[in-house]
């Protein structure tokens, strides 16, 4: 009876790991859908179309996006998290994995728990730059500045607890810096002031402000990354003035509702790598700021639980607070 038993379980487990390699063989059989939590337009929308391409000419079969905006991306990750688990619907995960639980944002779901990461795509980093007037030309002067001024300084950023956000809050404490954020709606509004010298310091991605000051129209201090931005060349990085541990980028990746078969996973990132490799790909990310990353799965997840760890103290020490 006991061998009877033993060969039953063994069997069973060679059916289980059968009918999940043959899932993985006849993946795809349908449209791949790549759900962007943001509406069309913008770089996270056209990042999405620029993989979901490149993935539909390394497959031979049709990879398409689809945008579910809203929510602070709560909307499109809510789809994906309770979708089938089968390789066929996908999310563009972005930082707001770990930034919208780091705020305490009410979830339908467990960032977590619920999504099965796949593979990291790209970041981009932050930055801070300055109006033109102001009389400084490097960070240590813009320190040094800051903390001579009678009253609080003002930085702008693209809005409350987003991801730069919290960057300059945790760069403001790690300094001591006397600044005070000034949120926008957006980060054409906050630019608008910063060039017009209104508020005399941005703290953002690298794009578009990194654009402004390749263009000479404002003053770049530093890059939040582990290299230089090749969208504004002459601006050191965060390593570079003695801050290493300070590298801080908005980052994207490819996640896939919790339960989908391994072997699925491993042919979806194997196509992310493969994905990103191609240089008309780093080419058009570059053009976005992007930096191309790329990593297991694995590691994928200990990204989320350290920037989700990360932002949660940023906000609790700062009293940072959102709607929602």
């Amino acid at each position: 009876m006991i061998k009877r038993r033993s060969v039953l379980a063994a069997t069973a487990g060679w059916t289980i790991v059968g009918a999940s390699a043959v899932r993985a063989q006849t993946w795809p059989s349908q449209p791949v859908k790549i759900v962007v939590p943001y509406i069309p337009g913008g770089a996270t929308d056209t990042a999405g179309r620029v993989v979901a391409e490149k993935m539909t000419s390394l497959l031979g079969h049709q990879v398409i996006v689809e945008n579910r905006g809203g929510g602070n991306t709560i909307i499109g990750m809510e789809l994906v998290a309770k979708s089938k688990p089968d390789g066929h619907t996908l999310l563009l995960g972005t930082t707001t994995l770990a930034t919208n639980a780091a705020l305490g944002l009410k979830q339908p779901y467990d960032p977590l728990k619920d999504f099965q990461p796949i593979s990291t795509l790209a970041d981009i980093p932050d930055i801070v730059a300055v109006n033109k007037n102001v009389p400084v030309r490097n960070f240590a002067e813009f320190v040094e500045w800051v903390n001579k001024q009678p009253e609080r300084v003002r930085y702008g950023t693209s809005g409350v607890g987003n991801q730069p956000h919290l960057w300059a809050e945790l760069l403001r404490a790690r300094l001591n810096l006397k600044m005070e954020n000034i949120a926008y709606k957006g980060v054409a509004d906050t630019l608008r002031d910063v060039l017009a010298g209104h508020v005399p310091v941005i703290i953002d991605v690298v794009l578009p402000t990194g654009n402004h000051v390749a263009g000479g129209r404002l003053t770049g201090l530093v890059v939040a990354s582990a290299e230089r931005s090749p969208l504004c060349p002459d601006v050191p990085t965060v390593a570079e003035i003695g801050m290493k541990d300070m590298e801080s980028a908005v980052f994207y990746g490819l996640v896939a509702p919790a339960g989908i078969p391994r072997p699925v996973l491993e042919r979806l990132n194997a196509l992310c790598l493969e994905t990103i490799k191609d240089e008309a790909v780093k080419k058009k990310f570059a053009e976005l700021g992007f930096f191309t990353t790329g990593s297991t799965p694995e590691a994928y997840l200990e990204k989320l639980k350290f920037e989700t760890q990360r932002w949660t103290k940023v906000v609790k020490d700062n009293g940072i607070k959102v709607e929602g």
